[in-house]
């Protein structure tokens, strides 16, 4: 299971390898500037992110430079490509545990206003 901050890198590096065949060439400004605002990851937590996404066989990285700057080369592995599969899944989980909780939370209650109003009605029946 992927963190918060793995997941977005992980998003986001998937967009970008998918239209090029599972690789790409990218700055780490430019995946940078691509993290939405709310989410607080600095430039120094971005290569240890990548490094740990690397160990754990997502893609292949290879830090580079070119004219000067500083690059990351990333071609996705099998586990890299089945990221948006599993991420598909991860959301319907979710979806899923929510409506079912939602479902047995209103069974609950249908089940306790029959019983509130089936109980004096049946001790009634005996008492008679």
């Amino acid at each position: 299971m992927l963190s918060k901050k793995e997941t977005i890198i992980m998003r986001e590096i998937y967009k970008r390898t998918t239209n090029n065949n599972g690789m790409c060439l990218v700055r780490p400004v430019d995946l940078m500037s691509s993290i939405p605002y709310n989410v607080e990851i600095n430039l120094e937590d971005l290569s240890p992110i990548l490094q740990g996404l690397a160990y754990d066989e997502y893609f292949e990285l290879v830090e580079t430079e070119k004219k000067g700057d500083y690059y990351f080369c990333i071609t996705l592995l099998k586990k890299g490509f089945a990221f948006q599969r599993a991420e598909e899944m991860r959301i319907r989980n979710r979806k899923n545990s929510i409506l079912s909780k939602v479902f047995l939370t209103l069974l609950g209650v249908v089940l306790a206003t029959v019983l509130r109003y089936a109980i004096p009605w049946i001790i009634n029946l005996i008492k008679k």
